[in-house]
């Protein structure tokens, strides 16, 4: 959905592989990452990085919205707060590094892997914990 939001401001991109290694763990994990074909200012940067996981996540609570099954709505629902925290977390990172030099935290994969992970976690108990037996 970056690349959505990126030619919707009336630029252009691509989407690249690119490692991404861990701050504290010996492991290098490849992820896609929409690029835009040119640096963008301020405010479109923060744009496009808040509509990237914002559009995702407007389709995706359609989509929740209409399903019935607990199991699968939970799911869904997970996936909103993860589109949630990279919605925050995108424009944070460019809007600090702007303005305070940034906060290297929000770069490590540990961080970006890590939140979702437990989110996902947190997800899986509250279903199992509400399976019937």
């Amino acid at each position: 959905m970056h690349l959505v939001a990126l030619y919707a401001m009336g630029s252009s991109g691509s989407l690249v592989v690119h490692g991404w290694r861990f701050t504290f763990l010996p492991v290098t994990v490849d992820s896609f990452h929409a690029q835009p074909a040119a640096p963008l200012a301020l405010g479109p940067h923060l744009l496009f990085d808040f509509a990237g996981p914002a559009l995702a996540a407007l389709l995706l609570g359609l989509l929740a919205a209409a399903v019935r099954d607990h199991v699968a709505r939970a799911v869904l629902v997970a996936n909103l707060a993860i589109l949630g925290f990279y919605a925050v977390i995108e424009p944070l990172d460019v809007l600090l590094d702007a303005t305070t030099g940034g906060a290297p935290f929000l770069l490590w994969a540990e961080f970006n892997y890590g939140v979702p992970l437990l989110v996902l976690l947190a997800a899986s108990l509250l279903v199992w914990r509400r399976a019937p037996g």
